[in-house]
């Protein structure tokens, strides 16, 4: 298994990545400036899992050693992180983390200053070929701490009238170490759940997934809170849950954004492959251009940035605000939300009845990583003869007259994804039915 993803670099510690892999990390992305002539340091930061500092410690090793001079900002969230580097006017910013991954897991998130990702294979290729940059010297470390900068910056850009109450589900992950200080600050009455730091995930896996979130719904929907929130382990993807306890989807969440943001101004909006009907069409009817990428915050990002785009969207629940940063920060979801709450005067529930919500379903096939997306490039060949409305930018999409489906491989997993969705359930089960069969069929004609 390649710990060089799509999106970033993943891997279980101790076994796939190792201290000195990380090192041999620190290493390539020193080379990779000094090849681009960026100026500025390299801001380093960890989330809250047991090996963080470890890793750390060896990418910045390796860092310095080609004589890239290093800013470590410690355990902190992926939004404290990325703020840093773009305060600090880094060359790059990396985070180590495995994001929604169990304990045992850990990775990195390597991204320009300004939050722009950077694809691992540039730096897998310079470790390959062990073609590093020859130092002349060594580089220096500093720690800094731009926590209370960062708090600074979200009072100065969220202000609200009314005092909201809202609950908050951190699941024991790095969140925890700055969002309730965040949403104190600016005013909110929190109830906390599972905001205790602790890398083991003991209350609710990292992964804020509906099945999760069971606690954090009964608890908005039985104590007149005006919304939810959860986070995942980093703090790159936020859920919301209004107050009858329902869970809003990435695709959801879209729609709500979109709502406020292009009945103000219109623009680009920036959106995965398995996009939703629903968003889809709020967006044409809003009158926004829309961008289709691949699914993955590292395509969102880049996308919005390359477009100028005034909102990134991912069903996964990665949302970008580039109004405020070009990076995923999280934090900025229920921000957002209770702004919108307060500018039309309607709770989450009001606007969730709003909603045209279709049936959808994601089904997850177990399929290795050698033979993934094989399998997938397969299945794209075969459509080709057979169907006229298909995608190939992300996997194969087949797009109906009242539906659609999407079979695309896990760039983080060894997994292969059925996304469905139509107009009717009975229309959604025939392409389920139809469809699952069809590639659970090639998943065993092509697997080991």
């Amino acid at each position: 298994m390649s710990i060089y993803r799509e999106y970033d670099i993943r891997g279980i510690y101790g076994k796939d990545l190792t201290d000195e892999i990380a090192e041999s990390i620190g290493r390539a992305v020193a080379t990779f400036i000094k090849r681009k002539d960026w100026p500025g340091s390299v801001v380093v930061g960890n989330d809250i899992r047991s090996s963080g500092p470890a890793l750390s410690k060896s990418i910045i090793k390796g860092l310095i050693s080609q004589g890239v001079n290093v800013i470590d900002v410690g355990t902190v969230s992926f939004g404290v992180c990325h703020f840093s580097g773009l305060q600090l006017k880094a060359a790059v910013t990396i985070f180590v983390t495995a994001s929604h991954l169990p304990p045992e897991w850990n990775g990195a998130k390597i991204s320009t200053g300004e939050g722009i990702p950077i694809p691992p294979a540039l730096l897998k290729e310079i470790i390959d070929e062990n073609s590093y940059s020859k130092p002349e010297y060594t580089g220096s470390v500093e720690k800094a701490d731009l926590k209370k900068d960062y708090i600074n910056f979200m009072k100065s850009k969220f202000k609200f009238k009314n005092k909201m109450k809202i609950a908050l589900d951190c699941g024991n992950g790095s969140m925890s170490l700055v969002a309730p200080e965040v949403f104190e600050a600016v005013g909110f009455n929190v109830t906390k759940i599972f905001c205790d730091v602790d890398p083991t995930f003991p209350n609710r896996p990292s992964d804020p997934a509906p099945a999760n979130l069971k606690k954090l719904a009964e608890t908005v929907k039985s104590g007149n809170f005006d919304f939810g929130v959860a986070f995942d382990g980093d703090g790159d993807r936020g859920v919301l849950v209004d107050s009858k306890g329902r869970i809003l989807t990435g695709n959801e969440l879209g729609v709500l954004l979109a709502r406020h943001i292009f009945s103000k101004e219109k623009g680009k909006a920036v959106i995965t492959v398995p996009r939703s009907l629903s968003l889809e069409k709020e967006l044409k009817a809003l009158g926004a251009e829309i961008i289709i990428t691949p699914v993955g915050h590292t395509f969102v990002v880049s996308k919005c940035k390359d477009e100028g785009a005034l909102l990134g969207s991912e069903e996964s629940g990665h949302t970008v605000l580039p109004d405020y940063f070009a990076f995923d920060d999280a934090l900025l979801i229920p921000l957002k939300a209770a702004e919108i709450i307060e500018e039309t005067g309607k709770g989450l529930a009001e606007h969730y009845d709003t909603f045209i919500v279709y049936p959808y379903e994601e089904i997850v096939f177990s399929c290795p990583d050698t033979t993934k997306f094989t399998v997938v490039q397969n299945l794209l060949e075969e459509f080709r003869g057979i169907y006229d409305r298909i995608t190939d930018m992300d996997g194969v999409r087949l797009d109906f007259d009242d539906g659609w489906i999407l079979i695309r491989a896990s760039n983080t997993s060894p997994k292969v994804r059925l996304y469905v969705e139509a107009i009717t359930r009975e229309k959604l089960d025939d392409l389920k039915n139809t469809f699952a069969k069809v590639l659970q069929d090639e998943i065993m004609k092509v697997s080991p």
